[in-house]
């Protein structure tokens, strides 16, 4: 079995995998394909975080966090959206002695193609999960009582008709699906 990967190890290993990489034990920074990357590393607390902007969210709206969730969901494996106030982010958090050496290449192409997709695939990698129908409605009325017959078909499109309908207050035609 390996040792365990520490900060100091990783400080090592970073300039071979970033561009113009600078920085200090625990938080550095540099860039892959263009974009800009921030590593962190806290070995009392086991943890790794790599960092890329994407941009400024100036309105967040509904269906643009719900592009989000469902891409977290779905199409984003170890890279993740995240905001910080209205700054959105591509995100990866991993245990830091469980890291492998060989995982850092992929952590990072995945952070990096997960801000080169967004606005597009929304995706960080090919890879695409498909979830099982579960006819599970997590919606609420108003009034906050669940919507009855409001069946969920698994396709994200009539989801977002769904939606699209509610917003337009014609909640009647869209539950009759």
């Amino acid at each position: 079995m390996p040792p365990p990967m520490t900060t100091q190890a990783l400080a090592k290993l970073l300039d071979s995998y970033l561009q113009d990489f600078e920085g200090q034990p625990g938080f550095w920074r540099g860039s892959r394909a263009e974009v800009p990357v921030f590593v962190f590393s806290d070995d009392e607390h086991d943890r790794l975080r790599l960092m890329a902007p994407i941009g400024i969210v100036e309105e967040l709206d509904a269906d643009l966090l719900h592009v989000l969730l469902q891409a977290n969901y779905d199409r984003a494996l170890d890279a993740r959206y995240a905001m910080n106030g209205k700054e959105l982010w591509s995100v990866v958090v991993h245990p830091l002695a469980t890291l492998a050496t060989d995982d850092l290449p992929n952590l990072f192409d995945q952070l990096v193609t997960l801000v080169k997709n967004t606005g597009s695939t929304f995706a960080s990698t090919e890879l695409v999960f498909q979830a099982p129908s579960t006819g599970l409605v997590l919606e609420a009325d108003e009034d906050g009582e669940d919507e009855e017959g409001d069946e969920d078909d698994g396709d994200s499109a009539d989801r977002e008709e769904r939606i699209d309908d509610e917003e337009d207050g014609d909640e009647g035609e869209a539950r009759g699906r």
